[in-house]
């Protein structure tokens, strides 16, 4: 071997590479191509397979974990709740120096007075937006299905109970052990956590396999100690990345739980998804990225406008009012009452027998199909749908009389459907 090196020496594999300067190794994440890694196959390799939490085996749907402070504060209308949480946290952090983490508890006894009640809050609303990593689960399942050994290994302040029940909502069962850093006072942040796992097991540390989304904690860390790791990127990152507008939208509207839940939504709905069926999979994205912020944006628009205007029934129309309607019944307030009626274009046709000549295809073809079932006469001699719009026409006109007797029943019927609605 050369002094040049021994002084350096360079080395890689498909995950890393590895810069070894007077003895002090250095290491990055290598650019990759996700399919040329098997990440199945080297699950076989290992005894035990170690899984992060939070943005691994478990989503918010926010841009940053903070978010949901915000989201808090905006959902009950509490003023500067997310600063404060946020400076009550760090004030812990800082008061208990000495110990690795803190606690929940720890964090709402620092809080001002005003906020302690939204602790419960907070566990409620943790509980109910985490998501499942569909992806990532599939991983989990594989390694319980070959008989793995699956532990758990998170850095969280919420207390162990609180994280055994999230786990056990979004179907992640049948693990070894979890390993939290609010029950064990230690951090896959310092390294010691992991510590603490290999001596708990009482394994060499290469039997075990980690995987986790951020790259100091669970990939240095864990490497650094001897477990293998895989760096998993978060599904908000790769989303950014490869959208230069959502960036924008983010830089533009920073501190906005708006933005920040309609991009997290369409970032999980991107690349958090099932690829066997492509096409359903594209209009359910559609939904996601476009639908759903257009309409929750015009119907929040539209209870604004209610409140201020004081009206107190709103009527959605079919078809098109059908999917704003669930979205609006959703956000309204309880005393406005909502319709869905059918009101039909053709109804107009059926009624008045009013042919325009700029539409006059549209509405002969429409009341010879529709009535030509109601009366035994027009069911024999109506022309077929292959005929020519005027002798179309000329038929409705030559047997006006019967088709005005039908759209007078017609009217009646229309009528009492509409007056069942109890509407002025």
């Amino acid at each position: 071997m050369s002094i040049i090196d021994k002084i350096f020496n360079y080395s890689e594999d498909y995950r890393y590479k590895i810069w070894k300067i007077f003895g002090i190794k250095f290491s990055v994440v290598k650019k990759y191509n996700s399919k040329k890694i098997n990440i199945y196959e080297e699950i076989k390799k290992h005894d035990i397979i170690s899984f992060d939490i939070f943005d691994t085996l478990l989503i918010r749907p926010y841009v940053k974990p903070t978010d949901l402070f915000l989201h808090i504060e905006k959902l009950y209308k509490i003023e500067r709740f997310y600063k404060n949480r946020i400076m009550a946290e760090k004030l812990v952090r800082g008061k208990y120096i000495d110990y690795e983490e803190i606690t929940l508890n720890q964090i709402y006894e620092e809080i001002d007075e005003k906020y302690k009640r939204f602790k419960e809050i907070e566990i409620e609303l943790e509980e109910r937006i985490l998501t499942t990593h569909k992806e990532n689960k599939e991983i989990y399942d594989y390694a319980l299905r070959i008989g793995k050994k699956i532990i758990i290994v998170s850095d969280m302040y919420l207390p162990k109970e609180v994280i055994e029940k999230i786990l056990i909502k979004n179907n992640y069962t049948n693990y070894y052990k979890l390993y939290l850093s609010s029950d064990l006072m230690l951090t896959k942040a310092s390294g010691n956590l992991y510590k603490y796992i290999i001596n708990n097991l009482n394994v060499k540390p290469s039997t075990i396999m980690h995987l986790g989304d951020n790259y100091h904690s669970d990939f240095e860390n864990a490497r650094l100690y001897g477990i293998d790791a895989f760096f998993i990127e978060k599904i908000i990152d790769i989303f950014l990345k490869n959208n230069i507008r959502a960036e924008k939208l983010l830089y533009e509207n920073k501190n906005n739980i708006g933005v920040s839940i309609m991009l997290g939504l369409s970032a999980f709905s991107c690349f958090n998804k099932n690829d066997k069926n492509k096409d359903k999979n594209y209009w359910r994205n559609f939904g996601f990225i476009y639908g759903g912020p257009a309409v929750f944006s015009y119907m929040n628009w539209l209870k604004k406008q209610i409140i201020k205007e004081n009206i107190k029934e709103v009527l959605f129309v079919a078809r098109d009012g059908y999917s704003l309607k669930k979205v609006f019944d959703i956000i309204k307030p309880e005393y406005i009452k909502t319709h869905y009626i059918y009101a039909p274009r053709i109804i107009y046709y059926l009624i008045a027998l009013d042919f325009k000549y700029y539409n006059l295809g549209d509405s002969v073809k429409s009341v010879l199909e529709y009535y030509k079932d109601k009366d035994e006469y027009l069911e024999k001699q109506t022309p077929s749908s292959t005929a020519s719009y005027n002798e179309g026409y000329k038929f409705i006109l030559s047997n006006i009389e019967i088709y005005k007797n039908l759209a007078k029943q017609e009217y009646q019927n229309y009528k009492e459907y509409i007056e069942k609605f109890n509407i002025d």
